[in-house]
């Protein structure tokens, strides 16, 4: 059976941030790439505050990504943190058996 990672084709990079430094610039993990497929979206996402954002991207991977890394798309220069972009939302996606198979991470 085919598993919807199969059709991870493209590849991410992420990093988790661990804290802030004292001029409140945050201070990354070190930079970890996985297979995803990136789709453009235009849709009204609700953040973790209640608001409504504007989502320009919705990438799906099994990576355990969550609110509090940062991504770079393909092409994009990891070393610049001000590429780096902050998800909106995450969804996992849970089969029969209670296992997640994927998540739904919305930029």
């Amino acid at each position: 059976m085919a598993s919807p990672s199969d059709r991870f084709r493209q590849r991410i990079f992420f990093a988790l941030v661990l804290g802030r430094d004292a001029h409140g610039k945050p201070s990354l993990g070190p930079v970890s790439s996985a297979r995803a497929r990136i789709q453009p979206s235009r849709r009204l996402i609700r953040d973790a505050s209640g608001n409504e954002q504007l989502a320009s991207h919705v990438i799906y991977t099994e990576a355990l990504l969550g609110l509090q890394h940062r991504l770079w798309l393909p092409g994009e220069d990891v070393a610049d943190f001000n590429r780096a972009r902050r998800p909106i939302g995450v969804d996992e996606l849970v089969d029969g058996e209670g296992v997640v198979r994927f998540r739904k991470v919305w930029l």
